[in-house]
């Protein structure tokens, strides 16, 4: 998930927002999920599960072998199914979805999990969707983009994953109010949390129009690397936010593939959050270095699946 901090076409820079607890302060994320209100939580999330072979598999190594604990997936990419049969079979580990209307890579491409002529507005001349957020803005609407929501989550459905979340690729089923209201809005429906921080530009207007609840799951402090951080060194940027994480919930939203043939295809001429970023990634939360951090800094991982079944689905 490319996640902007203005919700424009992101390729460029890291994402570290803060944010309270939606409604009621008193009471905190962590005490809601039965942890001390100083608790570090933390859920390791990645992005993009579907997109490609080398995706699923190095994600799959991660939740199995590293720290990893949360991944969600890409339904209308073409390695869909490859992932969503593992998900279906392993039904304790935390997938959501990485809702899903842009396609971004130069040569690697997707259209809607809808009828085409059922979103119009989200398909482009070649008949995929759109590869920037921007484009998406301009012509796409909330009705289209409602619909192409609730289809990725009735196929995923269909193909017997436990969605735990909803999140948006590159923030675009969220870069308006209107897009927004129907990402939260499924998200009620189906009774899952999704990924809100109250920096969202668009929530602010979005708030004079709908009334957020104690359901309605606001991320503490949310992480990604940027540009200039792969620059310096993912294992230096991660170690240095384990090694300052402050109490709440926080997300760290990472990308994982193995730097093979078919990663580098698909992500040519994007350096950015490409097969060498995703390596790297995969390298730190596999190595015993982010488990020894973890333990050193009393951090607490939980998953998205904890925060709907404690939270949104308790009575």
């Amino acid at each position: 998930m490319k996640f902007l901090i203005r919700l424009i076409p992101l390729f460029s820079f890291t994402f570290l927002c803060s944010a309270t607890w939606s409604q009621d302060a008193s009471v905190t994320i962590a005490e809601q999920l039965g942890y001390p209100r100083d608790a570090k939580l933390l859920i390791i999330h990645a992005d993009d599960a579907g997109v490609s072979h080398a995706e699923n598999i190095a994600t799959i190594a991660a939740m199995e072998d590293g720290i990893v604990n949360s991944a969600s997936i890409m339904v209308p990419c073409p390695w869909f199914p490859e992932i969503a049969a593992y998900a279906s079979q392993h039904s304790e580990k935390d997938f959501g979805l990485h809702l899903t209307i842009t396609s971004e890579w130069k040569n690697y491409k997707w259209p809607s999990a809808s009828s085409k002529n059922e979103v119009k507005s989200l398909i482009n001349p070649n008949g995929y969707f759109y590869p920037l957020v921007d484009s998406v803005v301009v012509n796409s609407n909330a009705r289209d983009v409602e619909k192409e929501i609730n289809a990725q989550i009735e196929k995923a459905l269909k193909y017997g994953i436990d969605v735990t979340h909803l999140d948006a690729h590159m923030g675009a089923v969220m870069s308006t109010p209107e897009f927004l209201e129907a990402y939260i809005k499924k998200g009620r429906e189906y009774r899952v949390p999704v990924l809100l921080t109250n920096d969202l530009p668009a929530l602010e207007e979005l708030k004079t129009r709908i009334q957020l609840t104690s359901k309605d799951i606001i991320v503490d402090h949310l992480y990604q690397a940027s540009p200039e951080t792969f620059k310096g060194g993912m294992e230096a940027f991660y170690e240095d936010l384990l090694n300052n994480l402050e109490p709440g919930l926080s997300c760290f939203l990472i990308h994982l593939a193995f730097e093979n043939e078919e990663m580098k295809a698909v992500t040519i001429d994007h350096p950015d959050w490409g097969a060498r970023w995703r390596q790297e990634d995969y390298d730190f939360f596999t190595s015993q270095k982010s488990r020894d951090l973890l333990e050193k800094n009393n951090i607490v991982l939980v998953t998205w699946r904890e925060i709907r079944d404690k939270i949104v689905r308790a009575q």
